[in-house]
């Protein structure tokens, strides 16, 4: 397990024990390999934001199943030799376009997730260089300064 400036108490699977030290990869108790849970928001205390965005990327992704589900079911059950049914290559060419538009919804759906996973990384970093800077300059928290307002006579 790797050495991290703000490290989370990691819990183990199999038993249950909170192990502290961030150096320790295994369970004192059960001798478990301890798994790191650890996401840049929750290391240095960013907020989660663009829920509704999130949720439209699950709503992609979940297109992106359907869409391969109707184009396997039309290739399936609507090719064959009897009247009113597609030929084979129309249902090959329907399966195929199926299966590139599932992949280019899947394909836009982690664009997005990526864009964001990158504004959260960005978030948390600057708020970790916030943390070390303050540390170093002995202070607890930074309050915003704001400049004197000069007064005009008119």
């Amino acid at each position: 397990m790797a050495m991290h400036l703000f490290s989370t108490p990691v819990e183990c699977t199999q038993c249950g024990t909170v192990v502290n030290d961030p150096t320790v990869d295994r369970c004192p108790n059960c001798s478990a390999l301890l798994r790191e849970r650890r996401t840049p928001h929750r290391v240095a205390g960013v907020e989660r934001r663009y829920g509704s965005l999130r949720i439209l990327l699950s709503v992609l992704r979940f297109f992106g199943v359907i869409t391969i589900a109707v184009g396997l079911l039309v290739f399936f059950l609507g090719t064959g030799a009897g009247p009113g049914e597609l030929p084979p290559m129309a249902g090959l060419s329907i399966l195929l376009g199926s299966i590139l538009a599932a992949i280019s919804l899947f394909v836009v759906a982690q664009m997005f997730g990526v864009l964001i996973d990158i504004e959260e990384n960005t978030r948390a970093t600057f708020r970790v260089q916030q943390m070390l800077l303050d540390a170093s300059q002995g202070k607890q928290s930074r309050a915003p300064t704001t400049p004197p307002v000069a007064e005009t006579t008119t």
